[in-house]
């Protein structure tokens, strides 16, 4: 491989994630008006982690809308900033909103975001949550 060619992560998922111990999705979606691609009721699940209670609502962009990540992040931005103030009345109410980015990563590969795209996710408020998995694809 040319010293020069970078490798980017692949089969990326960025995600806007609502989590509570008492959140309850079906009452998440009428609330923000916008359909989840995913939801958990709380309690215990056979397929998180264990220890993982958390009800969780999400939408997620991945691979299927788009192979670039930042396609996939100006969607879920898009959405968060709509509807910014009904998902800060849910952070005030003490769920967990954040923005997650998570894609294959590999040996020598890189991840970089532009900075436009960096101040919008300071506007927003909410954390970014960057995971990778280290096997390659």
């Amino acid at each position: 491989m040319d010293v020069a060619e970078k490798r980017h992560w692949v089969l990326t998922e960025v995600s806007l994630v609502i989590k509570g111990r008492d959140l309850h999705p079906e009452e998440i979606t009428p609330f923000l008006d916008v359909e989840p691609t995913g939801v958990r009721s709380p309690g215990p699940s056979k397929w998180d982690r264990p220890g993982e209670i958390d009800g969780q609502w999400r939408i997620s962009c991945n691979e299927r809308t788009s192979r670039d990540v930042h396609e996939q992040l100006d969607s879920i931005l898009s959405i968060a900033e709509r509807k910014r103030v009904e998902l800060r009345q849910l952070s005030e109410q003490g769920y967990d909103v954040t923005v997650s980015l998570f894609g294959f990563s590999g040996n020598d590969s890189t991840l970089a975001l532009q900075p436009e795209e960096l101040k919008r996710i300071a506007r927003l408020g909410f954390p970014l949550r960057v995971a990778a998995s280290m096997s390659e694809r």
